[in-house]
């Protein structure tokens, strides 16, 4: 789903960019996991949600100027009769003229080439409906992570053509040179899209990505020019969205009142498959890979931890601003994060990490030792796949266990504490920033840790 208006591309015959009336016949593949959208319930397992409007991350109208407010309501997601039902409400929420519900398995289920195939119904577009089937990278930070737009429906050129509910397009996104690159594709199909029924099937592996609808295929990238068309992206591991947007960029409404599209209007999955049998595909579950509970290092070296990040090899410690090392004894083993920051300059550092699931950690606590004699408001935080999430610790003021007088303290932050915190999915363990103090800064931190309940 893309972010921004469409970017000036490279030259198809640079891409190999082609759109097929026929897709090309499919290799026998082997099934390695799949959605049936069984029970009563969303699979927190396998789904987590984004919520509202994008501007608790900085992209307000989620980067393409979309007007509703997506929640984790029944009323805009649930499993219904053997579907996820995805639907968009007009209705005033949180100061938005509609809602609806945007879901992704980030954290959850990753994977990297394939054949995707997916049995959806989509809405009646009508002016103003966006449904999208879609996948990011899950690692970097757009567009360097990468994009890659199975379906879309309910283009602006469409509405104008007058066929919005028979074009459907696909697109990816990428970083070219610094700069946002991007290459889009579409059909117009025979039937109304939303009739009935239809498969969604992408096909993705070292030389192409290709899509097709019921066996028509209507988008084509060649991506094995890795190098020279600066096309890394899609050689890692992605995720899955599924959202129904209302209004934006994609569409070319940007009133609440030029939604004309018949609402509620509902997306409905049936199931999604994925088969694999390229040597060098890859699937992550992250339920297999759960972090078991107990005590897990973040940055310790205490004894008896059920885990511990391992710096250097899947962890590592990044300065972002204004930290100068500087000598110090450790409160535990033989090593601590010391730093000075200067006046009048933010400061900053966090512990990156890759996929981290932390589950079984929910209703547990971030632990960790500090001294510091500081009267300056700093947060300590933690990124996860609904972002950046923070505790203050005011200026003047203590909290959770801190005492800044200069002497080690144990400070105790229940995950409780955290603004739309997801477990399952844990990039940064910890993080700590500061706006510029008024004088200089000496923080001493050890003995990091996650406990469970």
């Amino acid at each position: 789903m893309d972010r921004t208006t469409r970017s000036a591309l490279l030259a198809a015959a640079c891409l190999g960019v082609a759109a097929l009336s026929a897709a090309p016949a499919a290799q026998a593949q082997t099934p390695v996991w799949e959605e049936n959208f069984e029970g009563n319930s969303i699979d927190g397992n396998t789904w987590t949600f984004d919520v509202g409007t994008g501007c608790q991350i900085g992209i307000c109208g989620w980067g393409n100027s979309e007007l509703q407010y997506y929640t984790s309501r029944p009323e805009n997601a649930r499993v219904e009769n053997g579907n996820l039902v995805i639907e968009a409400r007009r209705e005033q929420f949180e100061g938005s003229p509609f809602t609806s519900a945007r879901l992704k398995t980030e954290g959850r289920v990753h994977f990297k080439y394939g054949t995707l195939e997916a049995r959806i119904r989509t809405p009646e577009v009508g002016n103003g409906l966006w449904p999208a089937y879609w996948m990011l990278g899950a690692v970097g930070v757009w567009p360097d992570r990468g994009e890659i737009d199975i379906m879309e429906i309910g283009h602006v050129d469409g509405i104008a053509a007058g066929v919005a509910n028979r074009r459907v397009g696909g697109a990816v996104h990428w970083n070219y040179g610094g700069g946002h690159a991007s290459h889009a594709d579409h059909l117009d199909f025979p039937a109304d899209l939303h009739d009935d029924y239809r498969i969604y099937r992408m096909t993705w592996d070292p030389d192409f990505i290709r899509v097709t609808v019921d066996g028509v295929q209507y988008f084509e990238m060649a991506i094995s020019d890795i190098e020279g068309a600066s096309l890394h992206e899609f050689h890692q591991p992605h995720f899955l969205l599924l959202n129904l947007a209302v209004g934006g960029t994609y569409t070319g409404i940007f009133d609440p009142n030029g939604i004309s599209a018949p609402l509620p209007g509902r997306m409905l999955v049936d199931w999604i498959r994925l088969y694999q049998d390229h040597p060098d595909s890859e699937l992550h579950i992250g339920g297999d890979t759960a972090v078991p509970a107990g005590r897990f290092g973040v940055f310790s070296e205490q004894s008896g931890l059920s885990g511990a990040l391992d710096f250097g090899s899947d962890a590592d410690l990044f300065v972002w601003n204004n930290m100068t090392p500087i000598a110090a004894a450790p409160f535990e083993g033989n090593e601590l994060m010391a730093f000075r920051a200067s006046a009048g300059e933010w400061f900053g550092l966090g512990i990156l990490t890759d996929y981290r699931n932390m589950s079984a950690y929910a209703g547990g606590a971030l632990k960790f030792r500090m001294r510091t004699t500081t009267q300056a408001t700093f947060k300590i935080g933690i990124n996860t796949s609904f972002g950046d999430s923070w505790v203050d610790f005011v200026a003047g003021g203590s909290g959770y266990g801190l005492v800044r007088d200069g002497n080690w303290h144990e400070v105790t932050l229940p995950f409780s504490a955290f603004y739309d915190l997801d477990l399952h999915a844990v990039k940064q363990m910890f993080m700590v920033v500061a706006d510029p103090p008024a004088q200089d800064v000496e923080i001493f931190i050890d003995d990091v840790y996650y406990q469970s309940p």
